[in-house]
């Protein structure tokens, strides 16, 4: 079974998947821009990511 991190790659090697960064996560458990894995598109708040979200096709968090 593949490792969650080379799934999340392929699946964004797609080109159908992006990946957002919770920011207030990562505020709350210390984590910095530079410590995110390379394939993270951005950072977005709950709202952010909420509204886009609202216009996917296929949304998760996790």
């Amino acid at each position: 079974m593949p490792l969650h991190i080379n799934l999340l790659t392929r699946m964004k090697n797609s080109g159908h998947v992006k990946i957002y960064a919770c920011t207030p996560t990562m505020q709350m458990v210390n984590i910095k821009k530079e410590d995110l894995m390379r394939d993270a598109d951005e950072m977005a708040s709950a709202t952010t990511f909420l509204g886009v979200a609202a216009d996917a096709y296929v949304a998760l968090l996790v």
